[in-house]
């Protein structure tokens, strides 16, 4: 019988998990929690980065081929001395111009590329008249046109953008960019 009670007490002993054992698994699903909350706001704040940074170059993209189809539509090009702004005669008629305009000086200074009729009494670059191109979160430092004319024999011509800037200027998250492409003329002089 005394057999019996030793065998009673095991099988009334209680068993399941010390306080112990459950801080040490409480600690760890917490710390398994918290890595995955944190990778998952990462993620996220990358993604709405990208996603901004796209929708400011697709933006600059839809300005870029505005000034690239008026310029192939165009006719009768002239520079500007620097290479900084282009004139030309557009196929609706009125002259055009498509020139960096900067405003704000020391750090605060920021580009854009500005689009302008020109009137009988403006001269290309217009400063202050026309609309502008680029969007406000892009700082256009370098915008440079230059006349190709590969063969003389041939009247159609072509031109050379080249633009450089930061694209997010201001914020932690910008990119500097350069884009160059050529347009070539549809229209004869």
């Amino acid at each position: 019988m005394l057999k019996f009670r030793k065998n009673n007490k095991k099988f009334n002993k209680t068993r399941g998990f010390t306080l112990i054992e459950m801080m040490v698994s409480v600690s760890i699903f917490v710390i398994v929690a918290f890595i995955v909350v944190s990778t998952l706001l990462t993620m996220s704040y990358a993604y709405k980065r990208a996603q901004k940074m796209r929708l400011l170059m697709d933006n600059f993209n839809f300005a870029l081929q505005s000034m690239s189809l008026n310029i192939r539509e165009g006719k009768k090009y002239s520079l500007c001395l620097d290479g900084s702004c282009i004139k030309l005669k557009t196929l609706n008629g009125p002259e055009m111009c498509y020139s960096l305009e900067t405003i704000g000086s020391g750090s605060d200074k920021r580009g854009y590329i500005r689009e302008c009729t020109l009137d009988n009494n403006v001269s290309c670059p217009c400063v202050n008249r026309g609309s502008r191109l680029s969007s406000a979160d892009i700082d256009v430092n370098k915008l440079n046109f230059t006349l190709l004319d590969p063969n003389p024999n041939i009247q159609l011509k072509a031109v050379k953008i080249m633009i450089g800037g930061v694209a997010g200027a201001g914020t932690r998250a910008s990119t500097s960019f350069f884009i160059q492409t050529t347009v070539s003329q549809r229209n004869v002089n």
